[in-house]
């Protein structure tokens, strides 16, 4: 080989790579991952995980929803937070069993008592031929049921007194009765509230009792 043919390869680059010494550790970002094969040869998908609900996971979720629903329950069911008024004007009304100070809905005891039920005569001057009346629980709310009847005949089905008070429209005259339904304890006490004269009457009555309250324009 002539000296200028030997010229001309000794200038052409080289097409070899080298590395230096501490080059090795970057290789592997270079090296390629071998592909995953199923059985008929073609390349297999990355699997993904499948969580699976475990017995435990079934009987926590069972649990919350148990607890979940006794919580609703007990919301249900639970007494009324209304607080015992202690007032002069309530110790009077116990032992009076009427006012016409306190509010409508106000409760005097903590528990029920056994009043002795009586009949009353309402005399006011009211022009209108129809007033509302308020009944409620005084007490406590322990399933105490009333009915309320005007001139002998209902005005609506028994309900379980509470002491947020339920509201009926009857006649300024004639006869008014609450009648007694169902004893949840204690004998059932109830309040009610007659607008005509703005009185309230604490009074008590047995099932299959009742008291009745006259109604007089003068």
């Amino acid at each position: 080989m002539s000296n200028n043919n030997q010229r001309r390869f000794a200038d052409k680059p080289s097409n070899k790579m080298s590395y230096s010494a501490g080059s090795n550790a970057n290789l592997s970002q270079y090296t390629p991952t071998a592909p995953e094969y199923d059985s008929a040869g073609h390349t297999a998908e990355p699997k993904t995980k499948k969580k699976h609900k475990t017995m435990a996971d079934r009987k926590l979720k069972a649990t919350g929803l148990v607890l979940m629903a006794l919580f609703a329950v007990s919301i249900f069911l639970a007494p009324s937070s209304t607080s015992v008024n202690t007032s002069e004007e309530a110790v009077q009304a116990v032992e009076s069993g009427m006012s016409t100070q306190l509010p409508i809905g106000v409760r005097i005891l903590t528990d029920d008592e056994n009043l002795a039920g009586q009949d009353l005569t309402i005399t006011h001057s009211s022009p209108s031929d129809e007033s509302k009346i308020h009944i409620w629980d005084y007490a406590a709310e322990d399933g105490d049921y009333v009915q309320v009847l005007v001139d002998g005949v209902t005005i609506g089905d028994p309900f379980m007194i509470k002491n947020k008070p339920v509201v009926y429209t009857v006649p300024t005259t004639g006869e008014i009765q609450v009648l007694g339904t169902r004893d949840g304890g204690g004998g059932i006490t109830y309040a009610v509230h007659y607008e005509v004269n703005g009185t309230t009457y604490f009074n008590g009555t047995d099932v299959g009792d009742g008291n009745l309250y006259m109604l007089i324009r003068e």
